[in-house]
């Protein structure tokens, strides 16, 4: 039976590392043959590195809980350009012809991204691997009357990887047979569903962060940390506005003449 073809999507794949790069690019290779039609890289080198770099004698704590001397700049910039190097080869080895870009940011990882990926369909952003086992693909499930398109991704990637797909939502099961996915988890507060998602062994979280119920960067960056794995975020550079376009924030007074 022929299958049926996939709609193409543009992806961006971003990380802080290339360390932390490689799972996303082993996902986009799954997704590329059926759905990408451009693959787009981008490391975002924190500043807090810089800065750190910029104190003397600075110690710093890693995530085995040891303290080590802060890196110098220049170690900084070695790695830094050792991890640009290895992403562009491995984001050109998986990009058919000349379908691809690169590109190095400094700032905060999360922000950056979701700013960076305005005209992308979808968002890869990578984890450092912790383990080889294929696990589920988490789904935090968008409302009944949102667009499905995380649901439909999700379920591809699981298929990809041979794995199943655990959808999650917040608020309560819908009553008497209501609309909505049965298999649902359905859970009353944020904390709640990121504590259940801590405790998995998860090989990728998909979500629509246009659509909800997650929305913000915080969230994502709560989402992030808990998961410990890949986050595939589908409308990234429609979520949160940037503060320059917040309602709350007010204009910058123009400049005296």
């Amino acid at each position: 039976m022929t299958g049926v073809q996939k709609p193409s999507r543009r992806i961006l794949i971003g990380a802080g590392s290339y360390a932390e790069a490689r799972t996303a690019l082993r996902l986009a290779e799954r997704l590329a043959g059926t759905l990408a039609t451009d693959l787009g890289g981008m490391l975002v080198e924190e500043t807090i590195w810089a800065d750190l770099a910029g104190l003397p004698k600075q110690r710093v704590i890693t995530s085995s809980g040891t303290f080590i001397v802060a890196p110098s700049r220049r170690q900084i910039k070695t790695v830094a350009e050792s991890d640009a190097k290895a992403f562009r080869q491995t984001l050109s080895a998986l990009a058919p012809q000349e379908n691809w870009s690169f590109e190095r940011r400094r700032g905060e990882l999360i922000s950056g991204l979701c700013e960076a990926a305005k005209g992308w369909d979808l968002l890869l952003l990578g984890y450092r691997e912790t383990h080889r086992l294929v696990g589920q693909i988490v789904l935090i499930e968008p409302p009944a009357d949102a667009e499905q398109e995380a649901r439909v991704l999700a379920d591809d990637l699981a298929h990809a990887l041979g794995t199943g797909t655990l959808a999650m939502t917040l608020g309560s099961a819908p009553q008497g047979g209501g609309v909505g996915p049965p298999d649902t988890e359905h859970f009353s507060s944020e904390d709640l569903l990121l504590a259940r998602i801590a405790r998995l062994h998860a090989s990728a979280v998909v979500l629509d962060l246009s659509a909800g119920p997650l929305r913000t960067y915080d969230q994502l960056r709560r989402l992030f940390a808990a998961a410990r794995c890949p986050i595939v975020v589908v409308g990234a550079g429609r979520g949160e506005p940037s503060l320059e376009h917040s309602s709350q924030i007010p204009p910058a007074p123009e400049a005296a003449t």
